[in-house]
């Protein structure tokens, strides 16, 4: 073998193993849910679950609730509608609706009843047990509980930078709405600003 040649294949050998560990590997922390982080200052979990408790203890704490109760007698029974996403970002607004519907049952103040998603899976078990279920197990149809409000909205974000400053400003609104008479009964929301500060790398 060549002199060169055999040089050459012993320098691959013995530098394989150094371009090998040289690469990057995938690491992955598990975090608490509940911590706060921010890494991208775009709506995050932490938002999601502070504005929903936020606007829940503004809702249950407005007079409308005890009007209600005065009235009928009862708790009011609320649907958590849809809401939109406005803004230019990737925010699930499942996530955010799910929040709210939480915070709301914790509460203790008013029921909720399933999104229409949701419903449509009962209904079609309902279905199924008409044909498949024993007569003292079957579960009846026109039984659900209807709701009296309908709660929805939208969030929207702003965005202002100068440089490698920035800032979001993320506005959420919602409305409650009673369903048989479509008056207002309640509106209102949560904002958030964030400043962001980029570094700048040479």
């Amino acid at each position: 073998m060549p002199p060169v040649r055999a040089l050459l294949i012993a320098a691959l050998a013995v530098g394989s193993p150094l371009v090998l560990g040289g690469c990057g590997g995938t690491t992955v922390n598990r975090t608490d849910t509940n911590a706060q982080r921010d890494l991208s200052g775009n709506w995050n979990a932490t938002d999601s679950q502070q504005v929903a408790a936020g606007i829940i203890a503004d809702i249950t704490a407005d007079p409308w609730v005890d009007k209600f109760r005065e009235k009928f007698n009862r708790d009011p029974v609320i649907k958590v509608g849809s809401v939109k996403n406005r803004s230019n970002e990737d925010i699930s607004t499942n996530i955010f609706t799910n929040d709210i519907r939480k915070a709301l049952r914790k509460t203790g103040k008013v029921e909720v009843v399933a999104s229409s998603g949701e419903n449509q899976q009962s209904r079609e078990e309902r279905k199924d047990q008409d044909v498949q279920a024993s007569a003292d197990t079957r579960k009846e149809s026109f039984q659900e509980t209807g709701a009296d409000f309908l709660l929805q909205g939208a969030i929207e974000v702003q965005h202002d930078q100068d440089g490698s400053e920035k800032q979001k400003f993320y506005a959420v609104d919602l409305e409650l709405t009673d369903i048989k008479s479509q008056k207002l009964v309640w509106e209102g929301g949560k904002k958030i600003a964030k400043d962001i500060n980029r570094s700048k790398y040479k």
